[in-house]
């Protein structure tokens, strides 16, 4: 077929002056098909191609019929009609041309026949009823309108009086190998089906696509609009966007109104636009806006005009005055992205290397232009493969390669000089300026910390970048970067002279900020020296523990991007200040992360303090993750440091921190050594916050070794401590301590008192660290009370927010009261196995400890089952234990479990012998066994 030739008989057909000859320009058009184009070429550009033709073929064939049914021609129709519907059985407007030729030869009943057809067919495939037109066109038929007969005369029906209609369809040829958009392209033909009336913008950044989803869509929706398809290029992103009066007279001479009748004034322009085109039905495709004032002159007045814009910018202003529909376009997902590469490389050489596909399309950030000058530049290799050409973009200037050599025009870089150049001065520095922002996304506080602006004149900046799609608002009310607009607004950055001041100032904003948000419940023991100012930035806690989690990822960026280009100090400033958060919120990657590169920043620039402070950091994670042999060997390293540098509060620290690494291991003298050095030291120098969590670390150490009272001492005074310090969540982990203390001693009330205390403030202060072991003490005092079923619950509580924060001493613990618990409720097999787990756990990190108090509750639970013979086993193995790291509630337990088999296995004298060794412990130490532990 000749496509010139067919395209050239449309226009005609479309200009003609009166039905008649329209049909049989048509019918010319229609005659130089020959064929299926290119029917023996498969490629994604033919294949794309072959389409775009059928399409207007059958647009072509739609109008011809419509103007032969006015004609009177139904008859002569009926044969072709009964075909084309049965090869396109879901199209509406061949159904009702279909129905109107039947009703016309009196064939009513088939009429109606074919619409219950297509009804059924819409509602099983698709899941949908017909049209509106379609649903009046079967009223009309039932009712027999006498609208729908056949007209009497038609030899010479003319077309309206006035300039002849000229019938345009503009639209550029369809992007080949269109790719994805499948909800977004359904949902825009519903805004867009007539009658629309209210038009629609689609707007995104450089380069998303905006022009070739709407040509796309165009060509989808032409036989729904036979009066044209008009598309125009309106030059919003140049330097000089298209004048609206120029663009109606341009629009009026395409519908056919004679030049010189052509009004001069843009309002009797646009009048005369709008009565041209009133009662048609036309697309008008308006690309590339360049703001509302561009695009209100060119809208039309009746419904029947479907429009559809796209700009770089949202337009929001045509939403108050046409209630225009605003559709963001974001770039496309990883298999849409993928889908686009294969249509133009082809499905082999994709399939070939899936891995380096996805790579690709993340590399250009998925964004369609990029894609695609990826894509063309593959094409033109076709020996390159996709893992080499992958590998070039990630290493050096991934923006000059985004381009087709010879072709400015089809660069991404090009895409993206359109919308900067338009930039005033103010607005374009800060977009330069952000490139300098590490994270993902931020605020416009953060923002205006570059230049070192208000906020508010920075919001109204950061306003102009998003409506000039340069910058992203997001649902938070925070901005974030394309991909490939962070690498170009990088590129200005580095060409801003104030780059490094405005560096400074954003890592600056961030430490004051963040030593403001950690003054509520995250102020560090141990923090390195430095001025802190006084700060009202938040109202209260929540706010500011809100902002902590909202900037997390920018806070370890920050200190990253810092520890690798400076300034350095900032590195270990933030990840010193942001230590007892992390610690608290059990955030271990992002605690890692911020140590390590604080700590490689303090030995490149030789601070030994800094370096001893990030030791310190890294092993008192270590020491939560139980990797117990790496924090012993990095927090002796700390120790060091601060003892030459003269630190004597991260001294102190360090001493605290070693007294509960021995005390996890079961050396409680040499815990309670370290410790006991640590609250001196701490003593002397009058630090009371620090003095507190001493003195609660002592209190445990106490515990363990059955010195209950002198454990309600301790903890009671560091409670007071953080009461005159106004630190509530410091006071969490004493209140449970104490509540374990009194457990021991058997003061059941204030046991479970000071546990509720310490629960609820785990959850005031999303405290996920105590929230494990507050729910144990809550546990352990219901299970010796007697209330089971609450134990259960709390234990299992318990269980899980150990397992969430990933510390293994507190996960054994809540498989050990959940154990205990099984036995009391007379469950020793499932008692048995949760133990068994605990075993292998505290095993696997050598907490003899707790594998001591396990060995003694699986002994109850053995006992229980019959198993005499691996109770024994378990109770001497824990005696042993116990008597060895002198942890003496734990004997009294295990010396408990040893009576109760020798009982089973009938020795009462040696039963006896050892009952009364517990029962002398006990009285030593005040220690009042969990009768629980009698039930054996």
């Amino acid at each position: 077929m000749d496509v010139h030739r067919f395209r050239h008989l449309l226009a005609e057909a479309r200009r003609a002056a009166d039905d008649s000859d329209a049909a049989a320009t048509f019918q010319r058009a229609l005659a130089t098909w020959h064929g299926t184009p290119f029917a023996t070429a498969d490629t994604p550009w033919f294949n794309a191609a072959r389409d775009t033709l059928q399409k207007e073929q059958r647009a072509a064939e739609l109008e011809c019929t419509d103007l032969r049914l006015r004609l009177g021609e139904h008859a002569g129709l009926l044969a072709v009609l009964a075909e084309r519907s049965a090869a396109h059985p879901l199209d509406e407007r061949l159904a009702a041309q279909y129905m109107l030729a039947l009703y016309r030869c009196s064939r009513q009943a088939d009429a109606l026949a074919h619409y219950r057809h297509l009804r059924g067919m819409l509602a099983e495939e698709l899941g949908i009823d017909p049209g509106q037109e379609l649903q009046r066109l079967h009223q009309a038929i039932l009712s027999g309108d006498a609208e729908l007969s056949a007209p009497t005369v038609h030899a010479s029906v003319r077309r309206p009086a006035g300039s002849a209609w000229a019938v345009q369809c503009q639209l550029p040829l369809a992007t080949p190998g269109f790719a994805g958009r499948s909800e977004l392209l359904h949902r825009l033909e519903e805004l867009l089906a007539p009658p629309a009336g209210v038009p629609v913008v689609v707007s995104g950044l450089p380069g998303v696509g905006k022009t070739a989803l709407a040509v796309h869509l165009g060509h989808r929706l032409r036989p729904a609009f036979p009066d044209g398809q008009w598309y125009v290029r309106l030059l919003g992103t140049t330097d000089r966007p298209r004048d609206p009066s120029e663009v109606l007279s341009g629009l009026l001479r395409a519908c056919g109104q004679d030049a010189d009748t052509i009004p001069q004034a843009l309002e009797d322009r646009a009048a005369a636009f709008r009565s041209r085109v009133a009662d048609r039905r036309v697309l008008l495709i308006l690309d590339d806006a360049a703001d509302a004032e561009q695009i209100r002159p060119l809208l039309p007045g009746t419904a029947g005009v479907s429009v559809l814009v796209t700009s770089r910018r949202d337009l929001w202003g045509l939403t108050v005055s046409h209630a225009a529909h605003i559709v963001p376009l974001d770039v496309l997902e990883l298999p849409e992205a993928i889908t686009l590469l294969t249509g133009i490389l082809g499905e082999q050489r994709v399939g070939a290397e899936p891995e380096a596909a996805a790579r690709l399309a993340e590399l250009c950030a998925r964004l369609p232009l990029a894609l695609r000058i990826a894509a063309a530049n593959l094409a033109a290799r076709p020996g390159r493969s996709l893992t080499r050409y992958a590998d070039e973009l990630a290493d050096g200037n991934r923006l000059a390669k985004l381009s087709i050599v010879g072709d400015r025009q089809a660069a991404v870089r090009t895409a993206f000089d359109h919308s900067h150049a338009a930039l005033e001065p103010a607005a374009a520095r800060l977009f330069a300026l952000l490139g300098l922002h590490p994270g993902s996304d931020f605020t416009a506080e953060a923002a205006a910390a570059l230049p070192g602006a208000e906020p508010t004149a920075t919001e109204r900046l950061l306003d102009q970048l998003v409506t000039a799609g340069l910058v992203q608002r997001t649902a938070s009310d925070r901005f974030q970067f394309h991909d490939l607009l962070r690498l170009y607004a990088a590129e200005h950055a580095a060409a801003d002279p104030g780059q490094a001041a405005a560096w400074q100032r954003l890592c600056a904003w961030y430490l004051a900020t963040t030593d403001a948000a950690t003054a509520f419940d995250y102020r560090g023991r141990a923090q390195l020296p430095r001025p802190r100012a006084e700060s009202h930035r938040f109202a209260d806690r929540d706010q500011a523990s809100a902002w902590l989690d909202e900037e997390r990822a920018n806070l370890i960026a920050v200190i990253r991007r810092a520890a690798e280009t400076g300034p350095r100090p900032f590195a270990w400033q933030l990840a010193d200040q942001l230590r007892m958060y992390l610690y608290h919120r059990r955030h271990q990657p992002e605690w890692e992360a911020a140590a390590t590169a604080a700590l490689e920043a303090a030995e490149r620039d030789g601070e030994a303090l800094a370096r001893a402070s990030m030791q310190h950091s890294l092993g008192l994670l270590r020491l939560s993750t139980g990797e117990v042999e790496t924090a012993l060997e990095t927090l002796h390293s700390a120790l060091d440091g601060y003892r030459s540098t003269g630190f004597a509060p991260g001294e102190a620290a360090i001493l605290s921190n070693l007294a509960l690494l021995h005390g996890q291991r079961g050396q409680m003298r040499l815990a309670r050594q370290w410790q006991e050095q640590g609250v001196g030291i701490l003593r002397s120098l009058d630090r009371g916050l620090q003095l507190s969590g001493a003195l609660n670390t002592l209190a445990v150490i106490h515990t363990y070794l059955g010195e209950f009272t002198p454990a309600v001492e301790r903890t009671t005074e560091a409670i007071g401590i953080c009461l005159k310090e106004e630190a509530p969540q410091a006071l969490i982990s004493p209140l449970i301590n104490r509540a374990l203390a009194h457990h021991g001693l058997g003061r059941y009330g204030e046991a479970l008192a000071d546990g509720t205390e310490a629960l609820r403030r785990c959850r005031d202060h999303q405290d996920r660290h105590d929230e494990a072991n507050a729910h144990l003490a809550v546990a352990i005092t219901h299970r010796d009370t007697g209330r089971a079923d609450l134990a259960a619950g709390h234990a299992e509580q318990a269980l899980q927010a150990a397992r969430t924060s990933g510390e293994p001493a507190s996960e054994i613990d809540a498989l050990i009261t959940s154990g205990s618990v099984d036995h009391l409720r007379g469950n020793p097999a499932r008692a048995a196995a949760l133990l068994d787990e605990a075993l292998t756990l505290a095993e696997r990190h050598d907490f003899r400890q707790q594998h001591a108090e396990i060995q003694t509750w699986l002994a109850h639970a053995r006992l229980a089952m019959g198993d005499t013979a691996r109770a024994a086993a378990h109770a001497e193995h824990a005696l042993t234990t116990a008597r060895d790291l002198e942890l003496r509630p734990i004997a009294c337990l295990a010396l408990t479990a040893l009576a109760a088999v020798l009982r089973a296995t009938g020795d009462p004298a040696g039963a006896a012998r050892h009952a009364a060794e517990a029962e002398r412990v006990a009285q030593e130490t005040s220690y009042r066994l969990p009768p629980v532990t009698r039930l054996s």
